[in-house]
C-alpha cells in the first residue's frame, strides 16, 4: 500500500509550490492583497529588492517542499535510501 502512495506523493509535493507561488493571476484578477499582488506591485514600481525577497522566498519554498518530499520517500518506502 505504501508503494502506490509514491506517486500522488509525488504530485501533491510538486503542486504545494505551485498554489503558494502561482497566485499572481488570482490575487491580480480579484484584487486581493497578497504574495502575488506584492510581486505585481514591486515589478509595477521597479523595486528590485522586493523582487529578489519574493524570489527568494519563493525558492525557499519550493526548496522546503521538495526536501519533505525526499524524507517523505524515506517513510512511504524504506528501501529508498538518501545517497
Amino acid at each position: 500500500m505504501r508503494n502506490a502512495l509514491i506517486a500522488p506523493f509525488t504530485v501533491i509535493m510538486l503542486q504545494i509550490p505551485w498554489l503558494l507561488n502561482g497566485v499572481v493571476i488570482v490575487e491580480t484578477l480579484f484584487n486581493y492583497k497578497g504574495f502575488g499582488w506584492l510581486l505585481v506591485q514591486a515589478a509595477g514600481n521597479n523595486d528590485i529588492e522586493l523582487l529578489l525577497a519574493v524570489s527568494v522566498v519563493s525558492v525557499a519554498v519550493v526548496l522546503v517542499t521538495q526536501l519533505i518530499s525526499d524524507i517523505g520517500y524515506v517513510y512511504l518506502n524504506p528501501r529508498i535510501r538518501i545517497a
